[in-house]
């Protein structure tokens, strides 16, 4: 590629948040390649302030000829953008089906099909449309891209090599058998199947606990999840752990004794390579791109049949050589997610654009 300078663009950038730590890590890579590299976004969390540049002052030089667009709700960063003279390496992330979260939030159910809309107009200025997931690479293929490729979620090790915190630690050493979900609080997520499964399978392990880490951004939704959590007598034995830092997420990820996942729509997830990395037996309900990220690991079913689901976390926590195997096989799948792995990829699809 003979263009020396490469911005990024999103809908919104945050700590913490997949998108924007592939966009944070995308942007060394290109400084580290010699280019000129900054991250632009609409929505900008305080303490990122200093770190990215409001997408509304972007205006292309002589010498730019593409810039990198983050795809995954309707975005007035895509609008800016298709008003200059630029061309897009799109990296879509999915858009989540409205449907799933209409009843509870409206506006957001529009800006989805905002976001649907948008890939429209957006394919004929694409270049190079960069999927995260096989399931989203489909997508693109189906809404016409045609110069399509993969490009994951990927980690970087030195954020999984904290110490445990230890205060933290002794607290959820105490509410063991620990299942856990990471995600933010969405019905799409169907965290209300999760509490469903904690109450069967409490009948085996009265003591179990289930922990949904993610961020409560729908009140309307986190409000029902605790009013049925009440209702069928586990308000205490669920927690609630809203946004955590990555030294919190790892002591969760390992202090935990299986990753469970009920979600119905997952572009790509990376709490499933996270669980796999740290080395935290994985169910979950193959759907979307759920499998595709599995790659034949973990435990994957297509039915929700809590009682047998029940048995099954018995079977992933107590049965050791079982346990083992399945760690063994999944920590070999997240090699492929590794950080240098997916960077020669990126380097890869760049060398390709004229």
């Amino acid at each position: 590629m003979n263009q020396r300078i490469l911005h990024q663009f999103t809908e919104g950038i945050a700590v913490g948040d997949a998108i924007s730590d592939q966009a944070f890590a995308i942007r060394t890579w290109l400084r580290e390649a010699g280019f000129t590299s900054d991250i632009y976004a609409t929505h900008i969390q305080a303490a990122l302030s200093k770190e990215v540049r409001p997408a509304h002052t972007y205006q292309p030089s002589a010498d730019e000829r593409y810039v990198v667009y983050h795809h995954s709700i309707g975005s007035t960063v895509a609008e800016h953008l298709l008003r200059l003279p630029v061309r897009f390496v799109l990296i879509y992330h999915n858009v989540t089906p409205p449907a799933f979260v209409q009843a509870v939030d409206p506006k957001l159910a529009r800006q989805l099909e905002y976001g649907l809309a948008q890939l429209e107009v957006l394919c004929p200025r694409t270049d190079l449309g960069l999927a995260v997931s096989p399931y989203n690479e489909a997508d693109l293929r189906a809404a016409g891209f045609a110069d399509t490729a993969i490009l994951p979620i990927f980690l970087e090790e030195r954020h999984y090599q904290t110490s445990n915190l230890p205060a933290l630690t002794a607290r959820l050493h105490d509410r063991h058998p620990l299942l856990l979900f990471v995600g933010r609080i969405a019905p799409n997520k169907r965290q209300e199947d999760l509490i469903k499964l904690l109450y069967y399978y409490r009948r085996i392990e009265p003591r179990a606990t289930l922990a949904l880490v993610g961020s409560q951004w729908l009140p309307a939704y986190v409000n029902w999840l605790k009013t049925l959590a009440q209702s069928l007598g586990l308000a205490e034995h669920l927690i609630f752990a809203d946004h955590v830092t990555q030294a919190e997420l790892v002591s969760y990820f390992r202090t935990a004794d299986v990753y469970v996942s009920m979600s119905e729509h997952e572009g790509f997830g990376k709490p499933l390579i996270e669980s796999m990395y740290l080395g935290l037996p994985v169910l979950a309900y193959a759907t979307t791109g759920v499998p595709g990220t599995m790659g034949g690991t973990g435990v994957l079913f297509h039915e929700k049949n809590y009682e047998v689901l029940a048995e099954m976390v018995d079977m992933l926590i107590k049965d050791r050589a079982l346990r083992a195997r399945i760690i063994v096989r999944q920590q070999a799948r997240a090699q492929m997610f590794l950080a240098p792995q997916v960077r020669q990829l990126w380097q890869r699809y760049l060398s390709c654009l004229a």
